[in-house]
């Protein structure tokens, strides 16, 4: 890493691109089949472990450089954007939950009018039927 911080900040932030990526596959890739729930446990925790063992080595590269502020504002940043991110994913969970609680009354009471309306129209049937004998 004999690169000073400024020239190696697009590596930086693929770094931490890639980190997101591999973690979330790590926790939850239904694709890879196990034997094991211990082997999916192994190699999760060691994707996650080799994974902060390169952040650790970066952020050492940061305070060596005389960047330690710098460091700190990134991680800073980065804790404030995934809060705001799970945040916005509740609040899309609950709205997508909404919808669909909206839709379900709706169709009810669609379902609830045209029985009405066949019952009626029955009704009437019936009363034209009886005036008719």
């Amino acid at each position: 890493m004999g690169k000073d911080v400024q020239g190696i900040t697009h590596d930086v932030m693929k770094f931490f691109d890639a980190k997101d990526a591999v973690a979330k596959e790590a926790v939850k890739d239904p694709n890879k089949k196990y034997s094991s729930a211990t082997s999916q446990a192994m190699s999760t925790v060691m994707q996650l472990h080799e994974l902060n063992k390169a952040e650790e080595e970066l952020k050492w590269h940061f305070i060596n450089q005389g960047q330690s502020a710098l460091w700190q504002q990134i991680v800073q940043e980065r804790n404030s954007i995934v809060q705001r991110r799970k945040t916005q994913e509740i609040l899309d969970q609950k709205a997508a939950k909404n919808r669909k609680k909206e839709i379900d009354e709706a169709i009810t009471m669609g379902l609830c009018i045209l029985v009405a309306a066949a019952i009626f129209a029955l009704i009437g049937w019936g009363l034209i039927a009886l005036k008719g004998k």
